[in-house]
C-alpha cells in the first residue's frame, strides 16, 4: 500500500505541474493580468498547484477498495480532491470573493480540470485492461483442450 501511494503522489506531482505550466502558457497566450501574480509569487502557485494535484491523485487509492461501491469511491476522490482543491485556492487567495462571476467561472474550471484527469486516467485504465484481456485470450487459446 506504501508503494502505491508513493507511486500516486509521485504521478499528482507529474500532472500538478503539467497543469501548472499549461495554465501559465493559458495565462501568458491570454494576456491575462493574473500572470502577473503568479510570476511575482511563482513557488506559492507551483506548489499549490502540486498539492491539488496530489490531493485529487492519492485520493484515488479508494478505487483499490473492492468492498466500496464505485459510486461511493468516486464520491470521496471528488470530495477529497476538490476539498483540498478549494482549501489552497482559498489559502492562496485564488478566489476572489469579492466577484461572485469569477468565483463560478474558477469552479467551473476546476471542474472542466478535473473532469478532463479522469477521464485521461480512466482511458489509461481501459487500455491496460484490453491489453490484459487480449494476453489472457491468447494464453485461453495456447490452452490444450482436456
Amino acid at each position: 500500500m506504501t508503494r502505491l501511494i508513493i507511486k500516486h503522489i509521485l504521478y499528482g506531482l507529474v500532472v500538478g505541474w503539467a497543469l501548472f505550466v499549461a495554465w501559465i502558457i493559458f495565462l501568458d497566450v491570454t494576456g491575462s493580468d493574473t500572470r502577473h501574480d503568479v510570476f511575482e509569487n511563482f513557488t506559492v502557485y507551483a506548489l499549490s498547484w502540486m498539492v491539488m494535484s496530489i490531493g485529487f491523485c492519492v485520493s484515488t487509492v479508494v478505487y483499490d477498495i473492492d468492498r466500496l461501491a464505485l459510486w461511493l469511491k468516486i464520491f470521496i476522490n471528488v470530495t477529497v480532491g476538490f476539498g483540498i482543491f478549494f482549501f489552497v485556492w482559498d489559502y492562496v487567495g485564488t478566489i476572489p470573493f469579492q466577484s461572485p462571476l469569477r468565483i463560478v467561472s474558477n469552479v467551473a474550471i476546476a471542474v472542466v480540470i478535473g473532469v478532463v484527469v479522469f477521464f485521461i486516467d480512466c482511458l489509461i485504465n481501459k487500455r491496460e485492461a484490453d491489453k490484459i484481456n487480449a494476453k489472457l485470450r491468447e494464453q485461453e487459446g495456447e490452452k490444450p483442450l482436456s
